[in-house]
């Protein structure tokens, strides 16, 4: 075989492995367009049960933060109820802990710990016949106890969007936490 004939032999096989090339990435990003609706919905269903869980693992957080901090204007006969009720808080805390552990990332895992920790410290520091600590006051009262846990959801939740929705998320405005 002669040098043109190679040539045109080489550029041949080329334009067609070209065109085979673009044909397959064609019905690839096609392909994907139908998975990522299919996956869509999943996200969101997931991103659904995720903020339930994190809302509502917040939420039984607080009310453990309101029962101490309103434990020493409560009356002496009240007290015993309260605090069986915020050791049944602390329970169900517990429990949406582990629903918290088994889908999310570290940083919301550690920050899910140090919510526990601090609620089992409160509970632990009721006394029927004494008001709480100061200190165990100070973190009733602060409203920051579950900041870096929904700090930490929230991050968690826009590093998952991003595949899915761009950089827009991190750009998108954001209520204010003050």
């Amino acid at each position: 075989m002669d040098a043109p004939t190679a040539f045109l032999a080489a550029l041949a096989i080329t334009a067609a492995g070209g065109a085979v090339t673009t044909r397959t990435i064609r019905l690839r990003a096609k392909r994907a367009a139908a998975d990522f609706q299919r996956d869509g919905e999943a996200y969101r269903r997931t991103q659904d049960r995720r903020r339930e869980t994190y809302v509502e693992f917040s939420m039984t957080a607080g009310r453990i933060a309101d029962a101490v901090a309103l434990w020493a204007d409560m009356p002496a006969a009240a007290r015993p109820g309260v605090l069986d009720e915020a050791r049944a808080h602390l329970q169900e805390l517990r429990t949406r802990h582990a629903a918290v552990l088994l889908d999310s990332s570290p940083a919301v895992r550690e920050a899910a710990a140090a919510v526990v920790a601090n609620s089992e410290r409160l509970v632990d520091g009721l006394d029927l016949d004494a008001d709480p600590a100061p200190e165990l006051l100070t973190l009733a009262l602060s409203e920051r106890q579950s900041l870096p846990f929904l700090r930490a959801c929230r991050e968690y939740r826009e590093a998952e969007s991003a595949p899915y929705f761009g950089v827009a998320v991190r750009r998108a405005p954001r209520l204010s936490t003050r």
